[in-house]
């Protein structure tokens, strides 16, 4: 057995019914690396990195492909690992779990790869060792037992206050929404103003519903003036009514004549 740190993997010839993981970096700053020191087909793979991580890895350009390379152990008689790259069907284009990118670079597969040797090798495995085909992929069963490769995201959901968490390897950035700055887009204010020079403070407000807005204030319009046509009218009726109710009284004085 062979220890590193807190690594350890298995020489040649030794078996471990309890290996514990492993992890590749302690930077905090973008993703970690991590792997598993025992064997096991794809879906155990995935599960065991969602479980303990984040997920399998996801590899995004040759760069990051040659520096997790470069992060691995060779295993001696076993240098393999899968990659969180697959697919369904054989006629179905190769995705990354997650993401669902199709990224693969000019020279990820190794040499006459893939060739769907068995007509159903729909998992991606990498070669970590010292020959030509190190860093290289290969398509493989997925029932066949490799080694886990994991990442864990160091963007959670309070990374970025007004923005979204956006990592490479070992940066983490925070693309702030507008109107806001800062290392956590932590500063700022999402109201947008007109400047004395004319220019806004960010992107120009449009109402794209401006039609629907003026026939909602025409017809609360018309509404209120026949509400108000109809009050008029009822305190005009009330008017009228009350002045044919009182109608002046004659009044006789004690002091008229009678005429005979």
């Amino acid at each position: 057995m062979v220890t590193t740190g807190d690594c350890r993997w298995l020489t040649e010839n030794e078996v471990d019914t309890n290996p514990p993981l492993c992890s590749l970096a302690v930077t905090t700053l973008g993703w970690t690396y991590h792997y598993s020191n025992k064997a096991m087909d794809w879906a155990q793979a995935r599960q065991f990195c969602q479980e303990n991580y984040t997920d399998m890895v996801v590899i995004q350009s040759q760069r990051e492909n040659d520096h997790l390379v470069s992060l691995l152990p060779n295993r001696i008689s076993s240098p393999y690992y899968w990659i969180g790259i697959t697919k369904n069907h054989k006629n179905e284009t190769w995705r990354w779990i997650g993401n669902n990118s199709t990224w693969i670079g000019n020279q990820s597969w190794a040499e006459d790869e893939p060739n769907n040797n068995y007509s159903n090798e729909f998992c991606v495995e990498i070669y970590v060792n010292k020959g030509k085909n190190r860093g290289k992929w290969n398509d493989e069963k997925c029932s066949n037992p490799k080694y886990a490769v994991c990442y864990k995201s160091q963007c959670t959901e309070s990374s970025c206050v007004r923005g979204t968490c956006h990592e490479t390897i070992e940066n983490t950035t925070c693309l702030c929404e507008p109107g806001f700055k800062g290392d956590r887009c932590q500063t700022g204010s999402s109201a947008i103003t007109c400047g004395a020079t004319g220019v806004w403070s960010g992107p120009r407000p449009t109402c794209t519903i401006y039609k629907q807005a003026l026939m909602a204030v025409s017809g609360c319009g018309a509404v209120s003036a026949f509400c108000c046509i109809c009050l008029c009218w009822m305190k005009h009726r009330k008017r009228k009514k009350l002045t044919q109710v009182r109608q002046p009284e004659e009044v006789t004085s004690p002091f008229s004549e009678v005429q005979g």
